[in-house]
């Protein structure tokens, strides 16, 4: 199979800067929490009472910076782990796409100036093409008026109306060739279903049935694999 792309990288890139910024806070933290407590010591070397005062003082607004940062520092490297989490769904998507004896996929593909990336664009062996969102979770999943829920976790945004939209770009950019959109959540329990504009919704296991319902756009592997490439090249790096 020809392959783009890497999977999982733009939310890995979020990973590892959001891991160096909550580091950044975390020291931050560690050394606002050492001036404190040196200078709360000050109350007790001081004698007079404007070094106390003072003393005081840069304490409290230590303490203050302190807990600033460090709250700072939690919240950023919880993205961190969630960023993580979403580079590993997206692998997992691509080992099913591997399994699927597909003819091309490009991972991370720019199809226009707005709406991001596509995670996964897939030419299929049957001669098809799907522009795929990747969710993370497990468990039961629907998708109704807009919202998608995984279990009780209701998901960011409205990932149906996003892989809609990333399979009409693609389809502009292949001269209005049909393309099956498609919202893979890697853990989902349930059956595949179609939720609103005909988008499928599947899990990891699933995906190999539903990209097969691709309608046929291609007529041999060598024009899709060269489609691929091309797309992938005009693509703003």
């Amino acid at each position: 199979m020809y392959e783009v792309g890497r999977a999982g990288a733009f939310v890995s890139r979020q990973m590892w800067r959001h891991r160096t910024v909550g580091s950044l806070y975390a020291a931050a933290a560690a050394a606002l929490a050492v001036a404190a407590a040196g200078c709360f010591l000050g109350l007790l070397v001081f004698d007079a009472s404007v070094p106390r005062v003072l003393a005081a003082v840069a304490g409290v607004a230590a303490l203050a910076g302190c807990g600033y940062a460090w709250i700072r520092a939690t919240r950023v490297l919880r993205q961190a782990r969630r960023s993580a989490v979403g580079a590993r769904s997206e692998r997992e998507v691509r080992a099913a796409v591997r399994r699927t004896g597909s003819i091309a996929a490009a991972y991370g593909l720019v199809l226009g100036n707005r709406g991001g990336d596509c995670d996964t664009v897939v030419f299929t062996r049957g001669g098809g093409a799907a522009a795929i969102e990747v969710k993370t979770g497990h468990g039961q999943v629907s998708a109704d008026n807009g919202t998608m829920r995984v279990g009780a976790r209701v998901l960011h945004g409205d990932p149906v109306r996003q892989a809609a939209n990333q399979a009409r770009r693609l389809s502009r950019k292949m001269g209005g060739k049909r393309v099956l959109a498609v919202v893979c959540v890697p853990g989902m329990r349930n059956r595949p279903f179609t939720a609103a504009n005909g988008v499928w919704v599947c899990s990891a296991q699933d995906l190999k049935g539903v990209l097969d319902r691709a309608p046929r756009v291609f007529g041999a592997a060598e024009e899709a694999q060269e489609t691929m490439r091309n797309l992938w090249e005009a693509s703003p790096a």
